[in-house]
């Protein structure tokens, strides 16, 4: 776990709260020279305690997120599964699972539509035995709150967590009703080209370097910008395709080793007071929630010595919970392939072939 001290912490804080500040900008947030920024920043950086990445601005890009538990029988299966995910080109994140359901969560970012590809793929493995069932997540437009992991929450010195989740659950606060999302596709198909999906993959990899050194790493891949062609089109990539820009902090170093997802059915007066908890006081730790009128799925990255005090509340108010155990250890994220736009057509790939047939290969 991380010992930092102050100076860091607030650093990392600063870092939080701008993903792209520059240097002159964070010395003008914390305490310290600029050559001393300079050096706490280039050790957090050596020591990968964070990094910047680009969330998708998915509705714009016209994609929708497929999220599902396939359980497996054995081990060997689920390696079948990660090789699936990693030749599947709209993976967005695999991960082992345990619990409620053994095998394999799957995230998709597929294009509107899309979703019949998944279940045929879905259908061949189980023709194959290679998972015994399957569950999607329902998404839709149901309400959702995604909340970030916040620094200023963690004590350096007693290397735990501020936070008191009985006092959470038992403060009331306003209701605010869940509201479904009315978004529309937006129209990023028709200008955007194969090159600036490379400039795209880029800032997914890590937003938080240099012109020069994302025009290298795509150079790498055989295509080539000038300074002032990047410049220009990574400015229209960024306003158009991605959301936001959110820093991922090392788990290890903050003691962020449990990952679970929960699901259970409630009453609407409960379900609609944790909504509201988490729109007006939300926690310190990553995670998504999604609520309907009786429902709830809640993923949730924090402390091991927080679960029970979680668990303990839901399993109080829910019925039919489940509780399934996402294993950070054996897990990947996945940035978008340039290879499923079809520059000709200012469509994304979706045929068998692509979506199908070349990831079960």
């Amino acid at each position: 776990m991380s010992s930092l001290s102050g100076a860091y912490l607030s650093l990392l804080m600063a870092i939080q709260e701008n993903p792209l500040a520059t240097v002159t900008e964070l010395v003008d947030r914390v305490e310290g020279s600029k050559p001393t920024v300079i050096k706490r920043l280039s050790y957090l950086r050596k020591n990968k305690y964070f990094y910047v990445y680009a969330l998708l601005n998915l509705h714009n890009m016209g994609f929708e997120t497929v999220e599902i538990f396939l359980d497996t029988s054995n081990l060997r299966a689920v390696e079948r599964l990660e090789r699936m995910a990693k030749n599947h080109p709209y993976t967005s994140y695999r991960s082992r699972c345990f619990g409620s359901h053994n095998g394999m969560y799957l995230q998709f970012r597929i294009p509107y539509g899309a979703r019949e590809r998944i279940e045929e793929a879905i259908k061949v493995l189980e023709e194959e035995d290679v998972i015994v069932s399957h569950r999607f997540l329902p998404i839709g437009d149901e309400p959702t709150i995604t909340t970030s992991m916040k620094i200023d929450g963690w004590n350096p010195e007693s290397m735990s967590w501020k936070f008191d989740w009985k006092q959470w659950f038992e403060k009331d606060y306003d209701i605010i009703k869940p509201q479904r999302s009315k978004v529309t596709s937006g129209n990023v198909l028709e200008w955007i080209t194969k090159n600036d999906m490379y400039i795209l993959q880029q800032l997914m990899i890590g937003a938080k370097r240099s012109n020069t050194e994302m025009i290298r790493a795509i150079k790498k891949k055989g295509i080539s910008f000038t300074p002032q062609t990047f410049g220009r089109r990574l400015r229209m990539v960024s306003d158009n395709c991605v959301q936001k820009y959110r820093v991922s902090f090392d788990p290890m170093a903050f003691d962020i080793i449990t990952n679970i997802l929960i699901s259970g059915d409630g009453k609407r007066k409960y379900l609609g007071n944790l909504f509201s908890k988490m729109n007006t006081n939300p926690i310190p730790f990553e995670s998504t929630m999604r609520v309907s009128d009786s429902s709830l799925y809640w993923f949730v990255r924090m402390p091991p010595s927080h679960l029970s005090s979680l668990l303990s509340n839901l399993h109080l108010n829910l019925s039919n919970m489940n509780v399934t155990i996402i294993d950070y250890s054996h897990s990947s994220l996945y940035s978008l392939w340039p290879e499923i736009l079809d520059e000709e057509s200012h469509s994304w790939r979706q045929d068998r072939e692509f979506m199908v047939d070349q990831a079960l290969k």
